[in-house]
């Protein structure tokens, strides 16, 4: 990968980064990722570097329908004993194939950009972090998301914060991301904030605009987002996912691989007891 082909490096300046103009860059990203838990970097990628992502990553993605599945928003707690009309017993449908890292061709334009040192290093400086390490996963460091019409992303919290994507391609109708920036804490559930979102009150969520080339850095484990559903289209919905840890060599757990690969048919109600 030539970088200065790929990452629109006069906008975002991400080599140097003890340069005064990619300091300024960074600060920007703390600020945003403070106030509104997202990061947005318009234009990161080049248009022509990103329809080539976009069609790399279509002509690699695997056939057949996309998986459908129920899962809690709650992921990463245990959720069993509430009322039926409480957010923690809420599940959202969701429908979405993945293209994994092991799925890349060795040429694939995402991944080279995935591999790029100094991404990581600029990653590391606007999430705030000593030290970040690329996942060393062979299945999950890297994947891209696909939707097709009726696909969707149900309402969820992830169960890190600092999640990095890139927009490869937009659909033509929906596919929409929407989110609730700070909605909850680790001291304050906010539940009664959470309901009034899961109702789809307007006022709750915020839709920020997004186009393909679009680089972001959100913080999840508290903002309650989701993707809405995707209409009509002649074009899939994609986003590249980058995954990194603060410890080097991090692999996901088989049962984590396992369930994005073949994802159970019963609903998640999150984590057991």
């Amino acid at each position: 990968m030539e970088p200065h082909n790929v990452v629109d490096l006069a906008k975002y300046p991400i080599e140097d980064l003890d340069a005064p103009a990619a300091q300024e860059l960074i600060a920007a990203c703390r600020r945003d990722l403070d106030e509104k838990a997202l990061c947005l970097l318009p234009g990161f990628i080049k248009p022509e570097a990103i329809r080539r992502m976009a069609a790399q990553a279509e002509a690699s993605t695997p056939a057949g329908d996309p998986y459908e599945c129920l899962r809690t928003p709650y992921s990463f707690m245990c959720n069993r004993g509430f009322p039926e009309d409480h957010p923690r017993s809420a599940l959202f449908t969701s429908r979405i194939s993945h293209l994994l890292a092991d799925q890349f061709p060795p040429d694939n334009l995402t991944a080279g950009l995935f591999g790029w040192d100094p991404l990581t290093d600029f990653v590391r400086e606007a999430l705030g972090y000593k030290t970040l390490y690329r996942s060393a996963c062979p299945s999950l460091s890297l994947m891209v998301s696909c939707m097709d019409q009726g696909g969707t992303l149900g309402w969820h919290f992830d169960t890190n914060d600092g999640v990095v994507s890139l927009l490869l391609q937009q659909p033509d109708e929906g596919g929409h991301f929407e989110y609730a920036p700070y909605i909850r804490s680790e001291d304050d559930e906010n539940y009664p904030a959470v309901t009034r979102l899961f109702a789809g009150e307007p006022s709750t969520a915020v839709r920020p605009p997004m186009a393909a080339g679009t680089f972001a850095l959100f913080k999840g484990r508290r903002s309650c987002h989701r993707v809405s559903p995707v209409g009509p289209t002649s074009r899939l919905r994609m986003i590249a996912l980058f995954s990194y840890d603060e410890q080097p060599d991090m692999v996901f757990h088989e049962s984590t691989v396992r369930n994005v690969r073949e994802p159970s048919s019963e609903p998640y109600l999150g984590q057991a007891e």
